[in-house]
């Protein structure tokens, strides 16, 4: 009889113990290694896929967020076009290779009173492959 009682507290205990053994899972899934994670790219203050952006001259700053988690480790290219409404390319800065999470970019030349097309595009330098797009339209406001 005595042997019955503990094997059943024992079995009790046991129950209530296991459920907090287990293997907790963490909030983000991480890539394994050799794998990437996707570009994730945030531009905040511009209207993406939209030409309702404002400039107030022949410049327009922007910030460009890289918030992938991680970073590709060898870093990402940044490349800005420009057309015009004839579809005429304006010369823009040249491409920006960088490690760094957020990048201050300067569109220029942009035409008075015309809404000029822009394209970023966001490359991984690892995986050419792991790329992200992003157009809007921004129009000079200047007379």
């Amino acid at each position: 009889m005595y042997l019955k009682k503990t094997l059943l507290l024992l079995l009790c205990a046991f129950a209530l113990v296991a459920p907090g053994c287990k293997k907790k899972k963490s909030g983000d899934p991480v890539p394994k290694p050799g794998e990437e994670a996707e570009l994730q790219v945030d531009i905040p203050g511009i209207h993406l896929n939209r030409d309702d952006n404002a400039a107030q001259g022949a410049t327009l700053d922007f910030t460009i967020k890289l918030i992938s988690n991680p970073l590709p480790p060898d870093g990402v290219s940044i490349t800005v076009t420009a057309t015009n409404p004839a579809g005429e390319a304006i010369p823009q800065n040249a491409k920006v290779t960088t490690k760094e999470g957020t990048i201050q970019w300067t569109i220029i030349g942009l035409p008075k009173r015309q809404v000029a097309d822009i394209v970023v595009t966001v490359t991984s330098n690892n995986k050419p492959g792991n790329t992200k797009t992003y157009r809007f339209g921004v129009m000079n406001k200047t007379v």
